[in-house]
């Protein structure tokens, strides 16, 4: 592959910020730096808290906090590059760091897509001018979108078809998300989860299978959620209604660093996210089950968003259709009663991660195609 002077990063999300777009846009900073000569983020000051441990390892260009000022300050950093042929640009979002990149004049100005910066909801404003007009002028004019996702590819595609796309499922960083030694109890399934608790991230669904479940099996499954936000509370009196405090276990919110433990105390991670086309609320790949099967810790999503190129049907996960009590009662029954399918399940989940969801294998990819 032929090296680059510079790969400049611009993304408004970075750490100390915690998000799964601050997460990536670290994770390929650091991967770069075997592939380009030098590496820079360009990013929004941020008040110092809890950072990477490697995350000094990066050159940062910081802008100032205030959003107009930020923008007038990030076009004018692009402009003062004198041989912009030598730079790579990488956006975290297309808007706006992607439309600063081009009218600034950039000439190697790739984006980064996710998934819900490209649907339109019930917001007519998006729908009619935002996505239709001045999204396409962006994505048509980068030399690539690189997406997380088949599906967040399809709904760039659905945009725009004269936008160079292409779609490079996210990874995981399998040294810290790794195996622990725990017990595992055989009278218990235990599922966990891990979320911004959300209506749409499915959690009522599961709650409500669980109480469905036959009596001979109601004992011997525990949920185990993580998370904060706004449909906590209702999540909270939910399973008082159903009179589910022995099987379900609200943990709020875990910290980055007890992540990989609170995975692995588990047998199984569940998230059924729910997709409607009336909402841009959607899961446009979803970084944690990864990090749960990177953990040994086999999955059960949605077939819903980018959550297929994150589970793989019975190769340390399990894909069930929208809402379906049937097919996720019928799971956790076969789960509880063949321990060694199970333990087949976890094996094969934390092989699918060393195989190909690493951070290396995905910087390979990617920086393969920003440089075709």
């Amino acid at each position: 592959m032929d090296r680059k002077k510079t790969l400049l990063l611009f993304s408004y999300d970075y750490p100390p910020s915690n998000g799964g777009i601050a997460r990536l846009c670290h994770e390929i900073a650091i991967g770069a730096k075997q592939y380009y000569d030098k590496v820079a983020v360009l990013t929004r000051k941020k008040d110092q808290a809890h950072v990477p441990y490697n995350y000094n390892e990066i050159d940062i260009v910081e802008l100032p906090a205030s959003r107009i000022k930020c923008e007038l300050a990030a076009y004018r950093y692009l402009r003062n590059i004198r041989d912009n042929n030598e730079v790579d640009v990488l956006c975290g979002v297309w808007h706006p760091e992607g439309l600063i990149s081009l009218i600034s004049g950039m000439r190697n100005v790739f984006i980064l897509g996710h998934g819900t910066e490209f649907l339109s909801g019930d917001s007519k404003f998006r729908k009619w001018f935002w996505l239709p007009f001045y999204s396409p002028f962006v994505l048509n004019h980068a030399k690539k979108v690189i997406t997380n996702s088949n599906y967040t590819a399809r709904l760039v595609s659905g945009i725009t078809d004269k936008a160079n796309v292409v779609a490079i499922p996210l990874a995981v960083n399998h040294n810290y998300f790794m195996p622990m030694e725990r017990k595992p109890d055989s009278n218990k399934l235990k599922l966990c989860s891990v979320s911004r608790i959300l209506k749409f991230k499915g959690h009522d669904f599961v709650i409500h299978t669980i109480s469905e479940l036959p009596e001979t099996y109601l004992d011997k499954v525990e949920l185990h959620i993580a998370g904060k936000g706004p449909y906590l509370n209702d999540l909270e009196i939910l399973v008082e209604k159903l009179n589910l405090q022995n099987q379900v276990f609200l943990h709020k919110y875990v910290p980055d660093e007890e992540l990989p433990g609170f995975y692995n105390q588990s047998d199984v991670f569940i998230l059924c996210t729910r997709q409607s086309s009336l909402s841009t609320q959607v899961e446009g790949f979803g970084l944690v089950f990864l990090e749960a099967q990177s953990c040994g810790i086999p999955t059960i999503g949605a077939n819903t968003g980018g959550i297929p190129d994150a589970i793989e049907q019975e190769n340390g996960g399990w894909l069930i259709e929208q809402d379906n009590k049937r097919q996720l009662t019928g799971l956790i029954i076969k789960l509880i009663e063949n321990k060694e399918y199970l333990e087949e399940q976890a094996r094969k989940a934390r092989s699918r991660v060393l195989e190909k969801c690493t951070w290396e294998y995905y910087c390979k990819k990617l920086f393969k195609e920003m440089n075709r």
